[in-house]
């Protein structure tokens, strides 16, 4: 149920699995009242399904409040839902316009108020889904020291923010989501103490290699792709590597490209068209259903210029395809080249990309192996071992509270 008002609705889950003594949890710690902010609660976002993600398995053994702005599809039972007023006009008003209220609204009593990157100041922890600094300095070195006026906003009113929130002394922790994010919250930052790495879980039903036999077939004809054609696949912002992709393809003959986006792909419709593949390039809208797309790929492709994970990487994997990636990818160190994943040190060499996709075209056997070892892989990275390791911060948290930080 969720309180508009930002009140305290309880919501008891008659399932609640902790049957024998209500006051403990599963790992033999006390049941803890836990509130999660974050700016939307759904299940087909990077961090906000991460939340739902957690929320769902932190219901068993806590109490869970989750504070955001939109709820898609909110769990039923063992949750409270608070909602956070926000000005959604773009993606700068949102994040701004949030801040305050969260602030504000996100009750006291808590023994854990865990945020989502910049999602208000009134938190004991944060999980650093981004790093804002970092994203800006990667698109400046792209494009030669020049950044957009919508990035020059953000860097100027928004990374203040976010460093404050990730960095000021009540912050005891902040989860890093892979090694390289850690390095940006040290390197831009300054923040080096408290930070352990989390990796985000993955739902290895949802995006499964058994998908193929059922859906590759018909996808495939949705996209116009014939059916022995190998088909390299883009999911995510195209900002942060679609042209690479594309031209590495276009070295490749035979190969088509299938990019799904909610981003607008004009600028990246006419590199296809300047490197001669329109014909044999296809762009997808944004899909809640992009375990499909996987099923009817043969290789994914995702040469990004800043991803602090990387989850399109990660269910790639367990859906049992080959990764042609960059090392600029977190999700990039959980692969090995060569034997799980095709990695790139830049994700603008597009040589080295044409490489990986060339020999993973050529060799349905390589591409058979390499996806089964990146399956299995990824069979080690679930959603319960996230919300596992992420209590064990929450206890650290609560343990360390009245000491100074």
């Amino acid at each position: 149920m969720i309180d508009a008002a930002g009140g305290r609705e309880k919501v008891i889950d008659p399932k609640r699995e902790n049957p024998g003594d209500p006051g403990r949890a599963a790992d033999g710690g006390r049941r803890l009242r836990i509130a999660l902010v974050v700016h939307d609660y759904n299940r087909h976002g990077g961090h906000d399904r991460y939340t739902a993600e957690l929320a769902a398995r932190l219901r068993r053994d806590h109490e869970v409040h989750v504070y955001a702005n939109t709820f898609d599809e909110p769990d039923p039972a063992g949750i409270t839902y608070h909602h956070i007023p926000a000005w959604r006009a773009s993606a700068l008003t949102s994040i701004l316009s949030f801040v305050v209220p969260a602030t504000v609204l996100v009750g006291r009593g808590y023994d854990v108020v865990h945020a989502q990157g910049l999602c208000g100041l009134r938190h004991d922890l944060a999980t650093a889904h981004f790093c804002l600094a970092a994203w800006h300095a990667a698109l400046a070195d792209r494009a030669g020291g020049r950044l957009s006026w919508r990035h020059r906003i953000a860097k100027w009113l928004v990374t203040p923010l976010e460093r404050r929130a990730l960095c000021r002394p009540r912050t005891r922790r902040v989860i890093a989501i892979s090694e390289r994010n850690r390095e940006d919250l040290a390197r831009f930052y300054g923040r080096t103490a408290g930070v352990p790495v989390i990796y985000h879980g993955i739902d290895l039903e949802a995006f499964h290699p058994r998908n193929r036999a059922e859906l590759r077939a018909a996808v495939r004809a949705e996209l116009g792709v014939p059916d022995d054609a190998p088909l390299a696949l883009f999911v995510g912002n195209l900002q942060k590597g679609a042209a690479a992709a594309i031209k590495a393809v276009a070295r490749v003959p035979g190969v088509w490209l299938a990019l799904v986006s909610g981003s607008d792909a004009r600028a990246d419709r006419a590199v296809a068209a300047a490197e001669g593949v329109a014909g044999r390039t296809v762009f997808a809208p944004r899909s809640r259903q992009v375990a499909r797309y996987f099923a009817a790929a043969d290789l994914f492709v995702f040469p990004t210029v800043y991803e602090p994970f990387g989850l399109v990487i990660t269910e790639a994997m367990a859906s049992g395809l080959p990764v042609v990636t960059a090392r600029t990818a977190g999700a990039a160190e959980l692969l090995t080249h060569g034997e799980s994943g095709w990695l790139t040190d830049e994700p603008w060499d597009v040589a080295t990309i044409a490489d990986g996709v060339r020999a993973l075209a050529a060799d349905p056997g390589l591409r058979a192996r390499m996806g089964a070892a990146a399956r299995a892989v990824a069979e080690a990275y679930t959603w319960d071992r996230t919300a596992e390791e992420t209590v064990a911060v929450y206890r650290q948290v609560v343990a360390g509270r009245g000491k100074r930080p």
